[in-house]
C-alpha cells in the first residue's frame, strides 16, 4: 500500500489500534497477565522457558523436562523464528505477554480492514474489521495464542492473493506458519490459491508465492515435518474420540446470535463443545450479514464468504472424514468457528455498505454498538492476575531426580497441584507426559499403557518417582501430601535417570523391544536395538546409577564403573541425536525401544549426547538463501526503478 493510501486510511487504522488497546488496557495498567484456561499452565511457561533459554544464549533445540524429552524448536508453538515473539526477549514477561496478544488482535483488525475495503467503503470496512476483532470465537483463541497469531495473518493472506503480488503473499503466508498453528496456516495457503485462481492469476505467480512461503519458513517447516513423521499423528495413534473431541454441532451455530448465559463463568453450559467458550458474534453483526447476503447475493464476493462459512460449519461439526485421513491434520474441530466469524464479518461489511448513509459519524455509532455489545459478552476472557513462576505447591525435590506421573482427572482450580501443561518448566521438574500437540508414536503407546493400568516395570523404567492422583493408591506408593481433591505419592522403586545396565539382550526392532517392556519380559536385562554385545547377555545383573547433566542442546554423563555395560539415559531418542564416548563417535543404541543408550567399557568415561537435527540445518540454509535472493531482487529492482525515474525527468 502506498503512502497516499495509508494516509487515506490512517483514521480507520488508528481507531482499530485504539480498540485493541481498550481490550487489554486493564492488564497493561496493572502489569498482569491473562489467566483463563491455557494461559497459566501452558503458553506462559512455554514462552517463559523459551525466552529464558534464548536470553541465556542457548538455542532451545530440545526440552529435556517434558515427555522424557521433546523436540522444542521443531514445535512451531515455541515461535523461536517468529519475529513478533522476540518481544519476550526485550520486555518484562508480563508486559510482553499482553502486548503480544494485543499486537495480533490489532494485526487481525488491520488485515481485515484492508481486505474488506477492496469491495466496500472505508466506513463499512471498519465496521467489519471491528466485528471480527471482537467476535467471541476470535477472542476465545486468546488462551491458545498460536491459533490466534496464525489466524491474525489470514486476512492479509487473502489481501495479498487479491493484490497479485507473490513475494508479499509468500512472506505473509510464511509468517502465518511461523506464528505457530500449521493447520490454520495450511487453510490460509489453500484460501490464497483459491482466491488467486478465481482472479485468473497465472499458475507461475501462485507457484512463486508458494516458493517464497516455503523458503522463508523452511527453518521451522522442515524440523516440524520431521517431527510429524515419527509422531502419533502420522501413525494412526490418535483415537477417533480424541480427534473429534470438541466438535461444534450444527445446532450450536444458532447460538452465534444468543448472548452467552454463563454470567461471570467462562463457559456457556448450553454449548456442545468446550474449545471455543464464547461463540457469540453480536446480533447487530448477524443482522448486517443477513442484509449483505440478501442485497448482494449474486456477487462473487458474497459467494466467497458464504463458501467459507459453509466449509467452517462442516469441518467444525467433526465429520468422520477427519478420522479417515492418513495423517491427523488437527484436533478439536470447533477451532474452525473463528473462520465462520470471519465470513460473517465480511458479509456484515457488505450489509452495512448497502445501508449506511453518507455521514461518516454513523459508522462510528455502529462500531460503538458492536464494541459495547461484544466487550461486555467477552469480559470473562480478560481475567488477569500478577505473573508468577512459584505456582507449583510442592517442594523442589518433587520431579528433580525422577519423573512425575498424573493419574486421574484434574479438578477446576487445582491445576497447579497437578502440575499441568508446562508448569514443570518453571522449576525444571521432570514430567512423564504433557498434552503437547505432537508426541512420538512409541512413547505415546507406552503412556497409554500406563493410563490403562500402571505397570511396575514401566514406572521403574521411565523412571517415575512421583505420582499425582485423585484416587487412593496402595503400596508401593507412599502418601506424601494431600491437596484439593488430589494426592501426591512417592514411588521409591524406580531406575535412575542415567544408569549402566550390566546385562542386555538384542531385539530385532524398537517396537519389539517396547512390547517386551510392556509385557514384563525385560525384568532381568535391558533390551537393546539394534544390537548388544553378546558378552552382556549373561552374567551378574546390576543397574549402576549416575547423575546426568541435561540442557536444550546436549546431555552429559560421567561414568565410572568396574564392569562394561549399556549406559541408558531416560530421554527419548529422535532424529538428530548423536553420541560420543571420551570425545570419539559411538554407535547410538535404543533401550527398550524408547530411550537413548550407548555401550561403555569398564572404567571412567565422559559420554556426551548432542542434538543437531539435519532438518534444521537444511531449513536454515533454505531460509537464508531465500532471504538473500529476495533482498537481491529488491535491491536490483530498486536501482532499475531509480534509473528509469532519473531518465524520465531529464529535460529533452
Amino acid at each position: 500500500m502506498s503512502a497516499e493510501a495509508i494516509a487515506r486510511h490512517r483514521f480507520a487504522l488508528l481507531l482499530i489500534a485504539v480498540v485493541a488497546v481498550v481490550l487489554f488496557i486493564g492488564p497493561l495498567l496493572r502489569n498482569e497477565v491473562l489467566i483463563v484456561r491455557d494461559h497459566t499452565d501452558y503458553f506462559q511457561p512455554l514462552r517463559w522457558f523459551t525466552a529464558t533459554e534464548l536470553r541465556a544464549g542457548h538455542l532451545p533445540l530440545w526440552n529435556p523436562y517434558n515427555a522424557s524429552g521433546e523436540a522444542w524448536l521443531a514445535n512451531p508453538q515455541t515461535g523461536v523464528f517468529y519475529p513478533p515473539s522476540w518481544i519476550f526477549l526485550v520486555l518484562p514477561f508480563a508486559r510482553a505477554y499482553v502486548l503480544y496478544l494485543l499486537l495480533h488482535i490489532a494485526l487481525l483488525g488491520w488485515g481485515a480492514y484492508l481486505l474488506f475495503q477492496r469491495s466496500v467503503s472505508p466506513g463499512a470496512a471498519l465496521v467489519g474489521a471491528v466485528a471480527l476483532m471482537l467476535a467471541g470465537p476470535v477472542l476465545s483463541l486468546l488462551d491458545v495464542s498460536n491459533n490466534l497469531a496464525t489466524f491474525a495473518w489470514l486476512p492479509l493472506v487473502l489481501f495479498c492473493a487479491l493484490d497479485a503480488r507473490p513475494v508479499r503473499g509468500g512472506i505473509v503466508m510464511a509468517m502465518s506458519f511461523l506464528a505457530g498453528e500449521p493447520f490454520f496456516a495450511a487453510l490460509g495457503a489453500a484460501m490464497y490459491v483459491v482466491v488467486a485462481l478465481a482472479q485468473r492469476q497465472r499458475v507461475a505467480r501462485i507457484a512463486g508465492a508458494a516458493a517464497v512461503a516455503f523458503g522463508v519458513s523452511a527453518v521451522q517447516l522442515l524440523p516440524f515435518l520431521e517431527l510429524v513423521r515419527t509422531s502419533e499423528r502420522a501413525t494412526g495413534g490418535l483415537a477417533a474420540e480424541e480427534i473429534l473431541r470438541d466438535s461444534m454441532p450444527l445446532r450450536d451455530w444458532l447460538r452465534l446470535a444468543v448472548p452467552p448465559r454463563g454470567g461471570a463463568a467462562l463457559m456457556d453450559a448450553h454449548l456442545g463443545q468446550h474449545f471455543i467458550p464464547i461463540v457469540y458474534v453480536s446480533m447487530a453483526v448477524l443482522l448486517l450479514a443477513a442484509v449483505g447476503v440478501a442485497a448482494s447475493w449474486r456477487t462473487r464476493v458474497v459467494y466467497g464468504w458464504l463458501a467459507l462459512l459453509v466449509v467452517a460449519m462442516i469441518i467444525a461439526a467433526g465429520p468422520s472424514l477427519l478420522v479417515a485421513l492418513p495423517v491427523t491434520l488437527f484436533r478439536y474441530p470447533a477451532r474452525l468457528v473463528p473462520f465462520g466469524a470471519f465470513a460473517l464479518a465480511g458479509l456484515a461489511a457488505i450489509g452495512w455498505q448497502r445501508l449506511r448513509p453518507k455521514a461518516r459519524w454513523v459508522d462510528l455509532v455502529v462500531v460503538l454498538i458492536v464494541v459495547l455489545d461484544l466487550r461486555a459478552r467477552t469480559a470473562p476472557l480478560f481475567a488477569s492476575a500478577p505473573f508468577r513462576t512459584d505456582v507449583v505447591p510442592y517442594e523442589q525435590a518433587v520431579g528433580a531426580e525422577s519423573k512425575i506421573l498424573r493419574i486421574g482427572t484434574p479438578q477446576p482450580g487445582a491445576r497447579p497441584w497437578w502440575i499441568l501443561g508446562y508448569l514443570n518448566l518453571y522449576d525444571r521438574r521432570q514430567d512423564v507426559f504433557t498434552a503437547a500437540p505432537i508426541v512420538d508414536s512409541r512413547y505415546y503407546a507406552m503412556f497409554l499403557e500406563i493410563l490403562a493400568g500402571p505397570k511396575a516395570q514401566l514406572l521403574a523404567f521411565l523412571p517415575v518417582g512421583w505420582v499425582v492422583s485423585d484416587r487412593a493408591m496402595g503400596p508401593p506408593m507412599e502418601l506424601v501430601r494431600v491437596g484439593p481433591k488430589v494426592v501426591l505419592y512417592r514411588h521409591h522403586h524406580y531406575r535412575p535417570m542415567a544408569a549402566v545396565w550390566t546385562r542386555a539382550r538384542s531385539e530385532p526392532s524398537a517396537d519389539a523391544a517396547l512390547r517386551a517392556l510392556i509385557d514384563g519380559r525385560s525384568r532381568d536385562a535391558l533390551l537393546v536395538t539394534p544390537a548388544a554385545h553378546p558378552a552382556l547377555a549373561s552374567g551378574p545383573f546390576e543397574v549402576l546409577p549416575f547423575v546426568p547433566e541435561l540442557s536444550t542442546t546436549d546431555a552429559r554423563v560421567s561414568v565410572d564403573g568396574s564392569r562394561e555395560g549399556i549406559l541408558v539415559l531416560a530421554q527419548r531418542d529422535a532424529p538428530g541425536w548423536s553420541v560420543t564416548v571420551d570425545g570419539k563417535p559411538a554407535q547410538k543404541l535404543l533401550a527398550n525401544g524408547i530411550f537413548r543408550a550407548v555401550a561403555v567399557a569398564a572404567g571412567h568415561h565422559q559420554v556426551v549426547w548432542t542434538y543437531r537435527p539435519g532438518s534444521l540445518v537444511a531449513g536454515a540454509a533454505m531460509t537464508f538463501i531465500t532471504c538473500v535472493a529476495m533482498a537481491f531482487v529488491v535491491f536490483v529492482k530498486g536501482r532499475n526503478d531509480g534509473k528509469k525515474f532519473r531518465v524520465s525527468v531529464e529535460p529533452q
